[in-house]
């Protein structure tokens, strides 16, 4: 009974997710569900960009980078980055991260991602493939910049 409910949950899920988001479902899924977070009157004043070239965020010629932190941001790209529509200024980055981050090498990439976004004052948020409460996750990382007019 419980792996048939589950077989029709994400049976639901499947069909909302859009193929064009990326070539990965459990982006495709994190695409779905910000979609669907953002559209409430809470959040009308955000929205999100997929893979954004982690340069365009921190500017390799500003700050005290190194050279390798400056190379990192010249080929690392960010999965979800959410922005304020006016201004277009970047508030929050979401990272999918797959069995494959668990790997020595990607885990030093993702802790330099980590170490340059938190130096620019911007918040991650880390979902592992293999986690639950996705949904829950992402609301309480877009929470912080709800609208105080429109909740209630």
């Amino acid at each position: 009974m419980l792996y048939r409910e589950y077989d029709q949950s994400l049976a639901r899920l499947d069909a909302r997710l859009r193929a064009e988001d990326s070539r990965y479902k459990s982006e495709q899924i994190i695409a779905q569900l910000l979609r669907e977070a953002l559209s409430a009157p809470t959040y009308q004043a955000l929205k999100y960009h997929t893979q954004i070239q982690l340069d365009q965020l921190a500017s390799p010629g500003s700050l005290d980078w190194t050279e390798r932190q400056r190379a990192f941001m010249r080929r690392a790209s960010c999965d979800f980055v959410i922005y304020f529509k006016v201004g277009k200024k970047p508030i929050g980055v979401i990272e999918v991260d797959g069995g494959y981050h668990a790997q020595p090498v990607q885990a030093a990439r993702d802790a330099m991602k980590n170490e340059i976004l938190a130096r620019i004052g911007i918040p991650i948020l880390r979902l592992r493939t293999v986690e639950s409460d996705i949904e829950r996750r992402i609301g309480d990382f877009i929470g912080q910049w709800a609208s105080p007019t429109q909740s209630a």
